[in-house]
């Protein structure tokens, strides 16, 4: 299909270049005098590795606060180097962290404090600069920005040795993995929201948009990224759907790379794991130059594994595979203006299921009997080869004016996928791919947007606005080998039904007012306007492109507004509130509405989705608590999604019924609700930490899926209820950490079910408990600096589990080792 921008490679290019292009309106006539750098606002700094006094001088003149050495403060102690883009709260931290030194943030002045006195309860405003372990996966201080997100930092990226992004992230409150152990079958679930398009995956400002049967939506290699942020819910206006949340996934930038006093380095790793005997081994080269602000990285990924073995004994046919992956990412920083060029890529060629979400594969007897093990397996195999591209850019204008903050991102994505059976002259239904076919997704983004900074009335207020433009173009073809000699299959060369081929575009609107009140209250209220065309692709078959049963190709539009509303209030430096409303809407997919059958007609009666999403919660930070130098965190957080007119395959003799003949194959429902809690404690020391997290959903359709009229029934997107704990110990002068983490789940019962058949793909499970340790050691100095060790066996007793959204066993006992070295 064709987009109506420019296509091809040369659109990449103007998208890129284009940032560079953006006219600067002048209207400074109307700026008033510009107010000291928030805490929470970015700015690029390039401070070089000197003494305290003229670091801090740099610093002061680059965020307008005045900055005063306390009392005990030695100004001649080398700090730095400190290059890169960051907040205010971050620059300090990164600039004193391996001082011992504080700091304290007043009205417009920065006092930077010596280590901390015993008994000190905790420091008055956002500043302390010491680095939790990495347990921590809520922010340091809580603001509003951050309140209701979870992170995964680089630290615990590199202690979990993780396969796959949601292995990485399957630890986090209310975020669990969808799939089995084999790769390329696993995606997310957030809130109870498990499909595609309720879970925005970015990377580094990138959509990857991928839907397939029973496929994986993630093909990110681990190795590549920085830092995770997941964002619950759909509270921004900067977002468009994504009921469930949005995934930032940040990939490593030389900055992150180099050691203090590089200009130029380079990495190397080595993985291992015992379960598939998996290899990971990455290299990466970097640099920058200070006066010209300039820097670059490039690192390449080769990971490969045999069988998995599952937490039963087995090991998992058609699981492994070799994946090559890499990336780069560089940025140019000068004076007001700041550009960043990311681009990632993944390849794969792997013999697996057609829905690589399944369990084991084994070959009936009677297939064993018939063409003997190896074929028999062949008939259920394809071979895969699954290639994921992604390309991003980023401008950023920051002159010297309240009014003008100019950011342009744009961004191109791809993922493709070609399933070839192994054994062509035999049939497969065309709902399963039929014996060859090929998806590919392409996702054009543009972003451009300002924040504007002024007083009005005695208050700070920032009004942030912007347009945005998404295209998605889905392409899908099949060979249906059975079909090869009908006329009105087109001799077998078609879309698949369930499959179909089209475009969306999404223009966009939004804006948001935050007003900072000076007592620790801000509102933020939010409004976005989107408007949605979606164009299919007519099937190359006539069976499925037939006026007389309903089938109709042609565009949709749809349109509307989306408010939100948002709340936080530090009461004081121990005490925060949050509270977020958003009432979003969602369009209809190009799959929910060309999907199609030989007596089911398209379903363009179909209409927008809303989500009414409310939050609320508290965090509480405390210092000194057991003993000195220590801090404690807390959140405690409410939610309920209330979702109205949800898109579902119609499926069901009452459902169907209300429909009569030649009934579509998508339709607008009665809606449902998913509700829960999450808690999370984290406790870090000069020697102890650890930390907890919890979280408990429900949810119940309006009906059921079968007969909207019928008795109300359980959202089987729910996951059961979940405990993870850490507790470890450092062991400072050997530069080790250790300790211990434990995963408890409990069974889950209450899963959808009627008087005909149970229909959810989810059946129920029992609970169990998983244990891993792990040992990590990062010499800072001595003949071992640069080198970093981690060691981690998962499932420590080789429990046999099933986790509920997994429906298959996991993984069994599995001791993970990577060795690291900066040069």
């Amino acid at each position: 299909m064709t987009s109506p921008l420019p296509s091809g490679s040369s659109f990449k290019w103007v998208l890129l270049l284009g940032t560079a292009l953006i006219p600067a309106v002048s209207v400074s006539a109307f700026a008033q005098q510009k107010p000291v750098l928030a805490a929470d606002s970015a700015l690029q700094f390039n401070i070089p590795r000197t003494d305290l006094v003229s670091a801090i001088d740099l610093l002061s003149q680059q965020v307008d606060r005045t900055v005063a050495l306390g009392d005990g403060v030695n100004g001649s102690q080398q700090v730095g180097p400190l290059v890169g883009r960051y907040s205010l709260d971050q620059a300090l931290s990164r600039l004193l962290g391996q001082s011992g030194m504080g700091y304290q943030l007043g009205n417009g002045s920065i006092i930077v404090l010596p280590a901390k006195p015993a008994g000190r309860v905790l420091s008055n405003q956002p500043g302390e600069v010491q680095k939790l372990d990495p347990v921590i996966v809520v922010a340091d201080h809580i603001n509003r920005f951050n309140a209701g997100v979870s992170s995964v930092d680089s630290k615990l990226i590199e202690r979990t040795q993780a396969t796959t992004v949601p292995e990485l992230m399957d630890d986090l409150p209310a975020v669990d993995m969808n799939g089995t152990a084999r790769p390329q079958g696993q995606s997310l679930n957030i809130w109870g929201f498990g499909d595609q398009e309720d879970v925005k995956i970015l990377l580094d400002g990138a959509q990857k948009d991928f839907e397939k049967y029973r496929q994986g939506t993630v093909f990110i290699e681990p190795e590549l990224v920085k830092r995770i942020d997941v964002h619950k819910g759909a509270f921004s206006p900067r977002s468009y759907g994504a009921f469930g949340g949005t995934v930032e996934l940040t990939t490593k930038s030389a900055a992150d790379m180099l050691r203090d006093g590089q200009d130029f380095g380079a990495f190397t790793k080595f993985g291992y794991a015992t379960n598939g005997n998996e290899n990971t081994e990455t290299t990466a080269v970097y640099g920058r130059d200070q006066d010209a602000g300039i820097q670059l990285l490039v690192s390449g990924t080769r990971r490969d594994n045999n069988k998995f073995r599952t937490s039963d004994g087995q090991r998992l046919n058609l699981s492994s595979g070799t994946l090559y992956s890499g990336h780069f990412k560089g940025s140019i920083d000068r004076n007001d203006h700041f550009i960043e060029i990311a681009g990632a890529m993944s390849q794969s060629d792997r013999l697996a299921p057609f829905a690589a979400k399944r369990g084991q594969i084994i070959p009936s007897d009677y297939l064993i009997g018939v063409h003997g093990y190896d074929l028999a397996l062949a008939r259920s195999t394809v071979d895969r080869e699954t290639s994921d591209r992604s390309l991003s850019g980023e401008y950023n204008y920051n002159p010297d004016s309240d009014l003008i903050n100019t950011t342009a991102k744009v961004s191109w994505s791809r993922t493709s996928q070609r399933d070839a059976r192994l054994i062509q002259d035999m049939f497969v239904s065309l709902g399963l791919g039929g014996n060859m076919n090929w998806l590919t997704y392409d996702t054009y983004t543009a972003d451009l947007y300002n924040q504007s900074d002024y007083s009005l009335f005695g208050l700070d207020n920032s009004f942030t606005y912007g347009v945005q433009y998404k295209f998605q173009d889905r392409d899908s073809w099949a060979y249906d080998y059975s079909q090869r000699n009908s006329a009105s299959g087109n001799y077998g060369h078609l879309q698949p039904y369930n499959i179909p081929s089209g475009d969306q575009a999404t223009y966009s609107g939004w804006g948001e007012y935050n007003i900072d009140f000076g007592n620790g209250f801000e509102l933020t209220p939010g409004l976005r306007y989107d408007y949605v065309v979606t164009r299919g692709v007519a099937n190359a078959a006539s069976k499925y492109n037939n006026p007389a049963v309903g089938h109709d190709y042609g565009e949709e539009r749809y349109s509307g507004f989306s408010p939100s509303v948002n709340a936080f209030y530090q009461i004081n430096p121990n005490y925060s509130l949050f509270g977020d409303w958003a009432y979003k809407l969602r369009a209809p997919l190009v799959d929910e509405i060309y999907t199609v059958g030989s007596t089911r007609a398209t379903s363009n009666q179909l209409t927008v989705e809303r989500v009414n999403s409310k939050r609320i919660g508290f965090a509480t930070r405390f210092e000194n608590v057991l003993q000195e130098s220590d801090v404690t965190h807390t959140r405690l957080s409410l939610f309920r999604n209330d979702v109205d007119d949800n898109i579902q395959v119609l499926f069901g003799s009452p459902n169907v019924a209300l429909y009569g003949d030649n009934a579509p194959s998508y339709a607008n429902l009665t809606g449902y609700y998913t509700q829960g809690i999450e808690a999370e404690f984290y406790y870090d020391s000069p020697n102890v930490f650890g930390g907890a997290t919890y979280s408990l959903m429900e949810g119940q359709h309006n009906g059921s899926l079968r007969d909207i009229n019928g008795a109300d029934q359980p959202v089987y997107d729910v996951a059961p209820m979940k405990l993870v704990t850490t507790l470890g110990y450092k062991v400072a002068a050997y530069d080790l950490s250790l300790g211990w983490k434990g995963k408890f789940v409990k069974r889950k019962t209450d899963i959808p079910d009627d008087d005909v058949f149970p229909y959810s793909p989810y059946p129920a499970s029992a609970g169990y408990a998983l244990h891993d340790l792990f040992v990590s050691w990062t010499p800072d100095d001595g003949a071992f600096a640069g080198a970093e060790a981690n060691f981690t066996v998962q499932n420590l007793f080789d429990k046999n589990y099933v986790p509920y959204l997994g429906v298959f066993p996991g993984k069994g006992r599995n001791f993970k080792f990577s060795l690291s070295y900066k040069l």
